[in-house]
């Protein structure tokens, strides 16, 4: 409240009563305002307030936002008036309430008591308000004095606005009128519009279908055929409309439209057929050739593409897909999954196109659904109407995914409706398309086939094997490996596992496996590709056949369009067609696969003919074209003349003989004879190329049972045609082979010879006979590691050759121990007498022990020997040992000679078991390789890395329980026989010794009357015998053998010149020089059989001949003092000492004895024994 000066309250000047009058007044009239605010007698109009109060307090919030720079910063200047503002809103925040009372202000201003508001302070911010507006009104008054015009100018305007609005209104008012009478032309120029509409969309189509032949061409060409097959479809319900079927213009559009659509379904199917059957360039990359040394499908470059940059027509995987239950990494999993993923609608849209203006054709059909990303992320089907060259450029091929390409054209496929024929004509062409692709590769084989040959005077050294001796020695089984060296070097022999027989595993052969690994890893890496894509056509076809709209021409139900079981049996036969060809062999006449016609021979050989289905009855190649043609021309004619009668234009006049053509095609075709397709042959078929072609078929199998479906059982059933070939012919085969190589090992003539070649691998010669059966089975050893199917009847061959050559041996051995002097004709010839006592229950222990008892025993050993000679003596009894009880130096030889190769052989099966027995059972693994069941047949479900494995390794034969034990069994039998054929050569030796020391003592002259300058001749004989025997035994047996042969030798002759001293008749000082003589002879002979025979001294003999020159008194006088013989031979000493022939009986001895005193001295000789009896008892 603005106050004069005047009239201002002062506190200092005294009170004037008209003023406390006035504020009297004041009071009471603020009162009763409080009063009529606060009350409740007028509700309505507090209510009224409030909303005003409202409405202020929202238009004040208002102005604030609006007005930001009218908002309290604490940073204005003093005098500004954002600074008075801010003042104003600390302490007279109150003003600008709207319940804001002037009159409680200003009696608060003239209220000097503590309670009221400073006056001067209201001034100073009055003054203070009055300058910043003046300031802002100086510094703003052009803006002011500006913004007045266009005020004026917004009024004219507004004023303007109006007033056409009124002219319009009127305007509108006057249309409704005239608008409500009714006018006949208006009538007439409507329908002339629309036929005028009508004739001009027309015209718009047709200039449309002109650029049809143009657009197509091009689709066709940069193989967007989907693309293409939907604007030919469209087209051509465009074109036969029946507005358009008057319009003879497009007639001849129509009939190229519909030539077309012919054109494109044969583009489709050949399109089809090159990426089905690997003919497309861009297909090269779905499948592999084959690499050295290959053991599994290698991964092709197809299955290393990603999906981060696709093709224009290459589907575009999700990241996270779920993991289907086999093989979830390769491309066509993902593919699937993908698949599977996407929405199953069809990416296009055939819908009629309307042409009802003269607007460009992309324009009006940007509203049709795109493609999916799987077919075409960048092609925009609105630009089919328009130039192509509008379309956007392909970054790449659409052929290059394969996958979606072979979708791309099913979908095309079915736009057309064909969908169902297209997959018959799939499905009819399969044959004959499989036939073409194994006949390409053939052609690819052959070619590095040929190659290879003009490189082959190398290929020796690079398959690691040498053939020599008519046996093979490998490195490793794997090609490529360092050759193994005809001598060993430094000594170090050879690993008896490289042997291998050269009749199966010849050298020559290597180049033919090679070439048939080639062509089976290769075929089998295309026909996976074809598989595949064949899964895919499944799919896709059976995906579009779910529709709800899918129509087709062919009239299929949607769930059996393509049914997968039926389409694989083909790629089936063809397998099963290429393992019968290089499987089986005409010539042995296996199985008749390969021979169409059925022979005269097997007619009369078999007697009662059953035939064979598989086989023609004839052929029309094999008939006489010229006879044929004349018999058959006259019914030609007849039927030509009707054919031109009847329907003319279907024969031709230039035409030739049509039954001649078609004979002379029947005839030369082979593939339309009915009895199967069969190629050419790059190598001789062979019953072994089994263990080739099981490791490349299994592992397609197996590929091929992750990518059919779970519902398709053929593609197990196809391993069946193996495991036939197997039980039929291969294993039937092969116990042929084997037998035949068995007979011709151990019945050449020189069986029973020493090998040179064993030398390589073996410390000591052993027999030819025994290298090729050790070779035989290393080689089936390593066939059955390449070829675990059936194992137990494979492993029975090898254990019926084991049996067979132990039978052999044992033959051999009774042929070397057979006497040659019985005179009974066809009886059994009587054996050696080394034989019967190695055979013998009480000696066999002895020795026995003898052989594993060590050289540093030697009490043990001296007293085992002694035992032995015991046993051998009492035997002999009082009999004596002939010539023709003893075997002759060459048999010795041979027993030598079979010890070593039986225990080498024996050593060498023992290394073969060398599987625990807890995996010996026939499901279990041999050395944990996954085999499968040897009794039944084989399926593909986990084909294994059993091939891949280390091939320096030791070869193992995997036996089934039983036949382990069985195999156990004949160790043991083998082991016996070594031990006998040891035994026999170790009794052999003492039994020469026996006879040749018994001859000398019997038949030898000791009573001579000169000195003898050399042994009894007997004793030269037997020192040439252990010599011989000597080098037969070093030559063949090892050292440890060496020893055990000739142990003891020396304590057994030793006792026989002692003990057979009874046998010499009559002796004198001469012949007791004679005899120690021999003794030395003897001593000497022994010492040079061996190191550990150096000990020999003969003492005891020595020392008891050495009594012949005591006297007899002497004689008895050293007995009474040391007693070392026994009384017998005391007595023989004695004898001889008196002059006794030990020839006549004890009573005519003692008559002719040349000392009269031999009675009294044998009564003293008696006394002393019973002296000697009396002190040990």
């Amino acid at each position: 409240m603005d106050l004069p000066r005047s009239v201002a309250y002062d506190a200092t000047s005294p009170a004037i009563p008209p003023l406390a009058t006035v504020m009297a007044a004041f009071k009471e009239a603020g009162a009763r305002k409080r009063s009529m605010t606060n009350g409740s007698e007028d509700t309505a109009y507090e209510r009224e307030k409030q909303r005003e109060k409202e409405k202020e307090m929202m238009r004040q919030e208002r102005i604030r936002e609006r007005m930001p720079g009218r908002k309290a910063t604490g940073k204005a200047k003093a005098g500004d008036i954002d600074a008075v503002l801010d003042q104003i809103k600390d302490e007279w925040e109150f003003v600008i309430d709207p319940d804001f009372n002037n009159v409680d202000l200003a009696l608060s201003l003239l209220d000097d008591s503590s309670s009221g508001k400073d006056i001067e302070s209201f001034r100073q911010t009055k003054v203070m308000l009055s300058n910043a507006l003046k300031g802002s009104v100086d510094k703003h008054h052009k803006a002011f004095a500006n913004a007045l015009p266009h005020h004026a100018a917004l009024l004219n305007h507004l004023g303007l606005a109006q007033t056409q609005i009124q002219q319009s209104k009127a305007a509108l008012l006057e249309a409704k009128e005239a608008l409500g009478n009714k006018r006949a032309d208006l009538v007439q120029l409507w329908s002339r519009g629309q036929l005028l509409e009508e004739m001009m969309r027309l015209l718009d189509q047709i200039e449309h279908l002109k650029s049809v032949p143009d657009t197509l061409e091009t689709l066709i060409s940069e193989k967007r055929l989907l693309q293409a097959s939907v604007h030919l479809v469209r087209n051509l319900k465009l074109i036969n409309k029946p507005d358009m079927q008057d319009i003879g213009a497009v007639s001849d559009l129509r009939s190229y439209l519909v030539g077309q659509e012919n054109a494109l379904r044969e583009i489709l199917i050949d399109e089809l057929h090159n990426h089905l059957y690997l003919k497309s360039f861009w297909c090269e990359t779905r499948w592999a050739d084959y690499k050295p040394n290959q053991t599994a499908f290698p991964k092709v470059e197809f299955e290393n593409e990603l999906s981060a940059h696709p093709s224009p027509n290459s589907t575009t995987y999700p990241p996270q897909s779920p993991s289907p239950p086999k093989s979830a990494s390769s491309r066509l999993s993902r593919y699937l999954n993908s698949l599977a993923l996407r929405p199953n609608d069809p990416p296009h849209d055939l819908s009629e196109i309307s042409f009802h203006s003269s607007t460009s054709f992309q324009d009006r059909s940007s509203s049709s659904p795109p493609f999916p990303q799987s077919f075409s992320s960048n092609i925009n089907l609105a630009g089919l109407g328009t130039s192509v060259s509008q379309a956007p450029q392909l970054d790449a091929n659409p052929e290059a995914d394969s996958f979606a390409y072979i979708e791309t054209l099913l979908e095309s496929f079915a736009v057309l409706g064909k969908l169902g024929s297209a997959l018959d004509i799939v499905a009819q062409r399969l044959q004959g398309e499989i036939y073409s692709l194994v006949e390409c590769t053939l052609d690819e084989v052959e070619e590095r086939t040929e190659e290879s040959k003009r490189v082959s005077l190398f290929s020796a050294a690079s398959l690691g094997r040498r053939s020599e001796g008519g046996y093979i020695f490998v490195a490793n089984d794997s090609i490529g490996a360092s050759v193994v060296p005809s001598i060993p070097a430094n000594g170090v022999l050879l690993r008896t596992f490289s042997l291998r027989l050269a009749a199966l595993e010849s050298s020559t052969k290597q180049v033919d496996q090679e070439t048939l690994k080639d062509f089976f890893w290769t075929v089998y890496s295309k026909l996976d590709a074809v598989t595949q894509g064949l899964r895919v056509v499944c799919e896709v076809a059976n995906r579009i056949g779910s529709r709800k709209d899918f129509k087709d021409s062919s009239g299929a139900k949607p769930g059996s369009l393509f049914p997968l079981a039926d389409v694989w049996l083909p790629i089936q036969a063809e397998v099963r067609t290429l393992l019968y060809d290089y499987l089986t062999d005409e010539e042995q006449s296996s199985v008749a696969g390969r021979n169409p016609i059925s022979s005269i021979n097997e007619i009369l050989r078999e007697g009662r003919f059953t035939r064979d289905r598989q086989k023609s009855v004839f052929r029309f190649a094999d008939t006489d074209m010229k006879s044929t043609g004349k018999v058959l021309r006259r019914h030609e004619d007849e039927l030509t003349r009707v054919l031109r009668d009847t329907m003319p234009g279907l024969v031709h006049n230039s035409a030739d003989s049509a039954v001649q053509a078609t004979l002379s095609t029947v005839g030369t075709d082979d593939r339309l004879l009915g009895v199967g397709q069969h190629h050419r042959l790059l190598i001789n078929p062979d019953a072994f190329h089994v263990s080739v072609l099981f490791q490349p078929t299994l592992a397609f199998l197996n590929r091929v049972t992750e990518i059919l479906p779970d519902g398709v059982e053929s593609a197990r059933s196809a391993s069946g045609v193996l495991d036939d070939f197997v039980l039929k012919v291969y294993l039937p085969q092969l116990e042929e082979r084997i037998s035949e190589l068995f007979h011709q090992a151990v019945t050449s003539p020189d069986a029973f010879q020493y090998d040179q070649m064993s030398t390589r691998f073996s410390p000591k010669p052993i027999f030819r006979a025994t290298t090729q059966l050790m070779a035989l089975i290393n080689s089936l050893c390593a066939m059955l590691r390449t070829t675990p199917f059936h194992r137990e009847n494979y492993s029975r061959l090898i254990v019926g050759v084991i049996i067979q050559f132990y039978q052999r041996c044992s033959d051999r051995f009774q042929d070397l121990v057979s006497s040659t002097t019985s005179i009974i004709p066809d009886s059994s010839l009587p054996l050696v007498l080394a034989a019967q006592w190695a055979q013998k229950p009480e000696l066999s222990p002895c020795l026995a022990e003898l052989s594993v008892t060590p050289e540093t025993s030697t009490v043990i050993r001296r007293q085992l020997c002694r035992q032995e000679t015991h046993l051998e003596l009492s035997y002999l009894g009082e009999a004596q040992i002939t010539k023709h009880l003893v075997s002759s130096n060459r048999n010795l030889a041979g027993l030598c000679g079979l010890y070593r190769s039986v225990a080498w052989f024996t050593e060498e099966l023992n290394a073969l078991k060398s599987v625990p027995e807890g995996a010996l059972s026939p499901t279990t693994p041999a050395a944990q390789l996954d085999f499968t069941d040897v009794m039944t047949p084989f399926t593909p479900s986990a084909f294994p890395a059993f091939l891949s494995g280390t091939h320096d390794e030791q070869l193992s034969l995997p036996l089934s329980r039983e036949m382990a034990m069985r195999f156990g069994a004949l160790l043991k039998t083998y082991a016996q026989l070594a031990e006998i054929i040891l035994h026999t050569i170790r009794i052999d030796i003492r039994c020469r010794t026996i006879h040749y020391l018994d001859a000398a003592m019997r038949l030898g002259n000791y009573n001579i009357d000169h000195e003898a300058g050399e042994p009894d001749p007997y004793i030269v004989d037997l020192n040439n015998e252990i010599s011989k025997c000597n080098e037969f035994v070093s030559a063949a047996m090892l050292k440890e053998e060496h020893q055990f042969v000739f142990a003891g030798l020396e304590d057994l002759m030793e006792h026989l010149l002692i003990s057979n001293a009874r046998h010499v008749r009559m002796a004198n000082g001469f012949g007791a020089r004679k005899i120690m003589r021999n003794t030395l002879a003897l001593q000497q002979s022994v010492r040079n059989i061996g190191d550990d025979q150096q000990h020999a001294e003969f003492e005891r003999a020595k020392s008891y001949y050495s009594l012949f020159f005591l006297t007899p008194q002497g004689l008895l006088d050293s007995i009474r003092q040391n007693q070392t013989f026994a009384f017998d031979e005391y007595k023989t000493i004695l004898n001889l000492q008196c002059g006794v022939d030990q020839s006549m009986g004890e009573a005519d001895a003692a008559k002719f004895a040349a000392d009269r005193k031999y009675s009294m001295y044998l009564i003293d000789l008696h006394g002393l024994e019973l002296e000697s009896s009396t002190d040990t008892s």
